[in-house]
């Protein structure tokens, strides 16, 4: 019996994935499903479109996802070179290197709400230490607002979010630099090549696998960045700083407007979708070109 059982097993594979399978229906593939329906009912009238007919109307909204693609523009880049820059020095022969390897990773491991709690407090225009550093070394002669100004608040608040991931890809990259021989190095050195000509014609070039992935998850990761807008102004001052997450959550969880928070999620969904699949077969080609 037990041989018959082991047998059926190793001929259907798929029963072991059957528990993850259930798992994934139930926690994304059936809450997807409810949203979609949902967003296509108003009141007792279904099918209706009316929802995506009021929300691409939403001026809040559009200027939600409009701050969303700032948000975006302030973060990724910043990460992505800032990971990079700390991950080439650390991949150097420096003396106490683990040690900052070690250093530059707590942010990473710190958790977001701490982090957000934190820099909100630093940012505090009358008691912030920021304001009050900044005015002790002559960088500025009066206070700043920070988070409690409507030009500036998105920008301090990206700079939390920069200063959280950076380590994470600042660990991807150095996992690929350790990849590369030391001996394109040495090559390139004895042609006379520079630490930044070494950076652009070989470092980045042979990342480019590594980094394709990171640069991925790392744009979805910035588009859902609910928890640290959240947490430090909440979308302020005066909505200036909210985001399409922050959109949705208050539309259906303080709002009580399921049916137009599902659109909106719907809708952010497609768009993020769209961004990854437009990333992937535009890199797609240069990574096969690389191989």
């Amino acid at each position: 019996m037990k041989t018959k059982q082991l047998r059926v097993n190793r001929d259907y594979p798929i029963l072991y994935l059957l528990p993850a399978f259930a798992v994934l229906f139930i926690l994304i593939f059936l809450p997807l499903v409810t949203n979609i329906v949902r967003s296509f009912s108003v009141k007792d009238a279904f099918p209706t479109l009316e929802n995506y007919v009021d929300l691409f109307h939403d001026k809040q909204y559009l200027n939600d996802l409009k701050n969303t693609f700032l948000w975006l523009l302030y973060t990724l880049p910043f990460e992505m070179i800032l990971g990079l820059f700390i991950a080439v020095l650390l991949n150097m022969k420096i003396k106490g290197r683990k040690i900052y390897r070690t250093m530059f990773i707590i942010p990473w491991v710190l958790p977001a709400s701490v982090v957000c709690i934190i820099w909100k407090w630093m940012y505090n225009a009358d008691y912030g230490i920021l304001n009050h550093i900044l005015m002790s070394i002559g960088l500025i002669d009066q206070y700043q607002l920070w988070i409690n100004s409507a030009t500036q608040s998105l920008a301090c608040q990206a700079a939390v979010y920069v200063w959280k991931i950076s380590p994470f890809v600042m660990i991807m990259y150095l996992s690929g630099l350790q990849n590369i021989s030391e001996d394109i190095y040495e090559a390139a050195r004895l042609d006379g090549a520079g630490w930044l000509r070494q950076v652009f014609q070989i470092t980045i070039p042979l990342l480019f696998p590594v980094m394709r992935s990171v640069i991925l998850v790392s744009t979805i990761w910035s588009l859902n960045s609910f928890v640290y807008v959240y947490s430090i102004t909440g979308g302020g001052p005066a909505r200036s700083s909210e985001i399409a997450q922050i959109f949705i959550y208050k539309t259906g969880i303080q709002q009580f407007q399921f049916e137009y928070s599902a659109t909106a999620a719907n809708v952010f969904l497609v768009i993020v979708m769209v961004i990854a699949f437009i990333y992937l077969q535009f890199t797609q080609k240069r990574e096969d070109n690389l191989v």
